[in-house]
């Protein structure tokens, strides 16, 4: 094998290094070759003492990934302990921001559903309060208007009224109910899409 094609194979095999530990590898492996020619080997035995590409490919890949993988002194541990420290008034500061944001912005999305919402939860509410009244007061009216008939009449009426308003109250709340719910899956929408845009500026 010569010189050009050994060099050409342990490129190849070492596509996966970065351009210039690659070509410090290929620069060391041409020195050697030049130094056993300059010792009177031919280019086909210099090659030969060196050995075959994928082992010493092998090799390089290999001490690579354990120089990766060195753990980190304990001098390094430290200074990085000291930074966090001395520079929490900066970093706490801004992680403090980041979350105050966010907050506010939850805060906002919820407090707009609650405005959308509360229109029909009033009705809902009315409705709620006319059938509870209507039950006592008729309740109270078949008691009552053996006792003062007058009384029972008035109280008859008010849970009579207060049905009137039971009925009306949940029917708006069904209609109001049906429309806020294409408002809020509107919002919901038009609210995902710009959280959508947002994450595809950053992208």
């Amino acid at each position: 094998m010569s010189k050009e094609e050994f060099l050409g194979s342990l490129n190849r095999l070492l596509k996966s290094l970065g351009k210039s530990e690659r070509e410090k590898s290929l620069s060391y492996y041409n020195e050697i070759i030049d130094d056993y020619m300059e010792d009177g080997y031919t280019e086909e035995e210099a090659v030969e003492q060196i050995g075959s590409p994928g082992q010493i490919a092998q090799e390089i890949l290999k001490e690579q990934q354990t120089q990766m993988k060195t753990p980190m002194s304990r001098g390094m541990k430290g200074l990085i302990a000291v930074l966090l420290v001395l520079g929490f008034p900066l970093w706490g500061s801004l992680v403090l921001a980041g979350f105050c944001l966010v907050l506010s912005a939850v805060l906002l999305v919820l407090s707009a559903y609650i405005v959308i919402w509360c229109i029909p939860i009033c009705t809902g509410a009315v409705s709620v309060a006319g059938l509870i009244l209507s039950v006592v007061s008729m309740g109270g009216a078949a008691v009552i208007i053996f006792q003062n008939s007058a009384a029972g009449v008035i109280q008859l009426g008010v849970g009579m009224s207060s049905a009137g308003i039971f009925i009306l109250a949940g029917l708006l709340t069904w209609i109001l109910g049906q429309y806020f719910v294409k408002v809020t899956v509107r919002f919901s929408k038009w609210l995902a899409g710009i959280i959508t845009g947002m994450r595809r500026k950053k992208l």
